[in-house]
């Protein structure tokens, strides 16, 4: 099988520096241009089926692409985004300033450390590993389109690729970006394409 992977387009808390996590912000204007784009960049694939985060800044992207398809988007909260507990919703300088101990620490090593009522990178790699394993068992033949965000995404990639979570934080995705990964018959992941954003000159 294959997965492509689409991180939701820009939201307003993007452009902010704000930290979202499970907080359901909306895409900005530029972030709904990026989803029209990522569709027209994928209307040419044959898309089994389309899943997405419940968060609407994935789902709304997800539509968008779907609609080239004719597909519904099938949710599933196994796809959010990392929870950021007590930081989400500030920005970058609100967290520097309120937890400057922690959030040194957590910006040296974010696998060791967590935003105060937050999940560690371990949790969240779990949970989207079952639910990429939910996914892949419904369509072992099929091409699936995944609408998520950055961190499930890099959370995935360093499982499927048995690259250790300290890879976390050394991968680039925008938003609009498309990370593509496929699944051999012995059940070996092997990485496509990583972060193609040609489509997003706009």
């Amino acid at each position: 099988m294959r997965i492509i992977f689409v991180r939701h387009g820009e939201t307003v808390y993007n452009t902010e520096a704000r930290y979202q996590g499970h907080t359901d912000s909306e895409l900005s204007e530029l972030g709904r241009k990026q989803a029209a784009a990522a569709g027209e960049r994928l209307k040419g694939e044959k898309i089994a089926a389309v899943y997405s985060s419940d968060l609407s800044r994935a789902s709304d992207t997800a539509r968008a692409i779907a609609a080239h398809h004719n597909l519904p988007v099938q949710t599933d909260d196994g796809l959010r985004e990392c929870a950021f507990g007590d930081w989400e919703g500030l920005s970058v300088s609100e967290i520097a300033d309120s937890f400057p101990d922690l959030y040194e620490k957590y910006r040296r090593n974010s696998v060791a450390h967590r935003a105060p009522n937050g999940e560690r990178l371990e949790e969240l790699q779990q949970r989207v590993v079952l639910a990429v394993k939910r996914i892949a068992e419904r369509h072992p033949d099929d091409t699936v389109l995944i609408v998520t965000h950055g961190g499930p995404i890099r959370a995935f990639f360093c499982h499927a690729l048995g690259a250790g979570l300290q890879t976390f934080r050394k991968m680039g995705l925008d938003n609009g970006g498309i990370t593509t990964l496929s699944l051999d018959s012995d059940g070996r992941w092997f990485l496509e394409v990583l972060n193609d954003t040609c489509h997003l000159d706009l």
